[in-house]
């Protein structure tokens, strides 16, 4: 399994909600994603309210479902400058109700912490089990919570 954490600059809680999640991309680590695989979205505190607008808030895990290339079809991600268009799979996709810190992970040791988080998160980063294993002991209470909500509705009847 592959984990790549991104950076979304324009992140926005209340779109982000009733939005179809996908990503686009020029670079070339998502042509090698396979289904399952997982991105791991991060923005900086002032997009969500956060104590610290400088640092880095995990606001959702999405699976992939699959990665195509970009049919061009949407004009804030033409064909020619977004290669890639990673398809999230909605029904195991985490969205954070309250993003979580995890500034001391995706930061480097020694970073300036007056810096936003963007400055050095630019492009997509692979991410080691080892910072996995940290995302999840930082964040896992909140997507434990998550997912079990998806799946007690899913087993209600309701949608995810």
């Amino acid at each position: 399994m592959t984990d790549v954490m991104v950076y979304d600059k324009d992140y926005r809680p209340d779109v982000a909600r009733g939005k179809t999640p996908r990503w686009h991309s020029n670079h070339r680590v998502f042509g090698g994603l396979l289904p399952g695989d997982r991105l791991w979205v991060v923005t900086a505190g002032k997009r969500v309210g956060g104590q610290d607008a400088n640092a880095g808030y995990l606001v959702a895990v999405w699976p992939v479902a699959q990665v195509i290339q970009n049919p061009g079809d949407d004009p804030d991600y033409p064909a020619r400058k977004y290669q890639h268009r990673i398809l999230v799979n909605e029904a195991e996709a985490i969205c954070l109700e309250a993003p979580v810190c995890v500034d001391p992970i995706v930061r480097a040791e020694g970073f300036d912490k007056g810096v936003s988080v963007g400055r050095f998160l630019r492009g997509p980063r692979r991410l080691s089990d080892e910072k996995v294993r940290r995302l999840l002991a930082v964040a896992g209470g909140s997507l434990a919570h998550r997912w079990l909500e998806k799946k007690d509705h899913g087993l209600h009847g309701g949608h995810g």
